[in-house]
């Protein structure tokens, strides 16, 4: 895959003069740059908390990582987000009404 691109550089620098294969360059490098950003970034969103995984250390167990966009280490880390929200649970008596409860 690396020669055909290499390949194609070559010939369109030579055919089309330096701007077409310069082009190229900083199209492909662009792309590159956008993929390492995007893989480098993660979002927590409301109601959750993350914590981070590290393939090397393990987990990082005294920072929590609240709402928001945080950034990461590509392929040595990664988040493990958890659902922090109450959630409502029914519970049924002998009198028929409907008392809501609220659990974490």
């Amino acid at each position: 895959f690396i020669q055909h691109l290499r390949d194609l550089t070559g010939r369109m620098s030579s055919s089309g003069g330096k701007g077409a294969g310069l082009g190229l360059k900083l199209l492909l490098g662009a792309g590159a740059l956008a993929y390492g950003v995007k893989e480098a970034t993660y979002t927590v969103e409301g109601g959750q908390r993350a914590i981070i995984f590290n393939r090397i250390g393990g987990m990082q167990m005294d920072t929590i990582l609240a709402e928001g966009l945080h950034f990461r280490v590509p392929w040595f880390q990664y988040p493990i987000i958890y659902d922090i929200r109450a959630k409502p649970r029914k519970i049924s008596s002998l009198t028929g009404k409907y008392y809501p409860i609220f659990w974490m």
